[in-house]
């Protein structure tokens, strides 16, 4: 019987183990918006009063995200660019990967939610 008890509780903890939800996130005009995969567009954080969070610098943003659980896992780098009669502009955008472990049910609401209909 003592075996079976040990058994179970060594079992428990990978049972229980959270999943990771990842995020993406793009710094812009001093504000970040982040990917879950369930919209179209990213959606602005927002304070507790509804206006998008003000950051003095993408590292405070970064502190920020950590603060709230987030671990920085990747960040990616995209040069877009073209040329017209000669001239040429480019813009490089940088977003920032995330993730951090929640329980299943969260994880499966937002998978859900990441279907094209």
């Amino acid at each position: 019987m003592k075996s079976i008890l040990l058994a179970v509780l060594l079992l428990l903890p990978f049972s229980m183990e959270a999943k990771k939800l990842y995020v993406e996130m793009e710094f812009s005009n001093n504000s970040i918006k982040l990917d879950d995969g369930t919209k179209k567009n990213k959606q602005a954080v927002k304070d507790k009063n509804g206006k998008d969070l003000k950051f003095t610098s993408v590292t405070g943003a970064l502190n920020y995200m950590s603060l709230q659980g987030w671990e920085l896992i990747e960040t990616k780098s995209m040069t877009l660019g073209y040329s017209f009669d000669g001239t040429g502009e480019s813009e490089t955008k940088i977003t920032y990967i995330f993730c951090k472990e929640v329980p299943d049910s969260e994880l499966e609401e937002v998978v859900s939610n990441s279907f094209k209909e």
